[in-house]
């Protein structure tokens, strides 16, 4: 009588990649179907290698070019039309006068109780895009804020980044720059596409398209910046620090997949922190500048992501109750 096979990880890889005996492929199709808890662990071990094969530790490696794009549109303004119904003859001059004050003091009550009434556009746990009154498109990361008059009236368009992050495509208007205020700093445009974040009073503008000038309102430093380029405001100086955009990891959020090519295992954990709210710590006893080329789906579980990580870099991960730790493995043979 034959030994039963055992189904351990290296037979689940070659059955994935189509390299076992029949017999071998029978024993993993039984092993499967013998118990749920077996299918389950085959569809997350399946998982993490369809995973594992899009991320690679090395830097050579092309970049990806499958990055989703935000789709840019205006949206239509809607003209409100007055509709005029003539006075019958028979109304006397009371009545028409009447008719023009309750008129007049309706306008008067509108835009003067009403015309600068402001939108307060919040998210919690998820990602939303809002039009604003000019055709600009603004996509809000989670725990963000943004206040916008319910029109823009004068010579400006003001908005306020009271917390947290927003891509903004902004509607050309030479005539009517595009002012953004959060913390002390003011970001001010014509038509352009850009990035803003205010996480605890440290400001950073990542421009895609057009010009962008960053301003701040403490020392009144200014300066301009182009595409591929971003800046950063510390809230103690002031201070206005001009940067090249390193990696495209910021998009995730209106992406929705992190895509990353020649970036840091440091890099990497600050913006897994950040999208899961999750406390990642790198141990001393492994590199932080390791590099790293790869892409994953926002939409996959943290555990999946530091699954393929560790595989890929051969450490391991260790959780406690408030933080994961990515360290050296004692033993590569356990």
């Amino acid at each position: 009588m034959k030994e039963p096979i055992h189904i351990n990880d290296d037979l689940l890889i070659s059955y994935l990649l189509q390299e076992v005996s029949a017999e071998q492929a029978r024993a993993v199709t039984e092993w499967r179907a013998a118990d749920a808890a077996n299918e389950h662990r085959f569809n997350q071990f399946r998982l993490i290698w369809d995973s594992s094969k899009n991320f690679k530790a090395d830097p050579d490696i092309d970049a990806y070019a499958s990055l989703h794009k935000l789709k840019q549109r205006a949206a239509q303004q809607k003209m409100q039309q007055t509709k005029v119904v003539p006075l019958p003859n028979r109304y006397g001059w009371l009545k028409i006068a009447a008719a023009i004050l309750f008129i007049a003091g309706g306008s008067w009550l509108y835009y003067n109780l009403f015309s600068d009434h402001q939108v307060r556009f919040e998210t919690q746990e998820i990602v939303k895009t809002d039009t604003l009154p000019d055709g600009s498109r603004v996509t809000l990361n989670k725990y963000a804020l943004l206040d916008y008059p319910q029109r823009f009236t004068g010579n400006q368009r003001n908005v306020t980044l009271v917390k947290g992050e927003a891509f903004f495509n902004i509607t050309p208007n030479k005539a009517k720059p595009f002012i953004i205020t959060t913390g002390k700093t003011t970001i001010r445009v014509v038509g352009t596409s850009f990035n803003v974040k205010n996480k605890n009073g440290l400001i950073e503008v990542i421009v895609e398209t057009g010009i962008v000038q960053v301003t701040n309102n403490r020392n009144n430093a200014l300066i301009e910046l182009k595409p591929g380029e971003m800046a950063l405001v510390t809230p103690q100086t002031g201070k206005i620090i001009k940067l090249k955009t390193p990696d495209n990891l910021y998009t995730y959020f209106r992406s929705d997949e992190f895509v990353f090519k020649n970036v840091t295992l440091y890099r990497l954990v600050q913006v897994l922190n950040e999208a899961y709210d999750s406390h990642i710590i790198i141990d001393k006893s492994i590199s932080k500048n390791q590099i790293m080329t790869g892409s994953f789906k926002t939409s996959n579980s943290l555990d999946l992501i530091l699954d393929v990580i560790s595989t890929g870099l051969k450490i391991k991960v260790e959780k406690t109750q408030n933080q994961i730790i990515l360290k050296k493995v004692d033993n590569l043979h356990n």
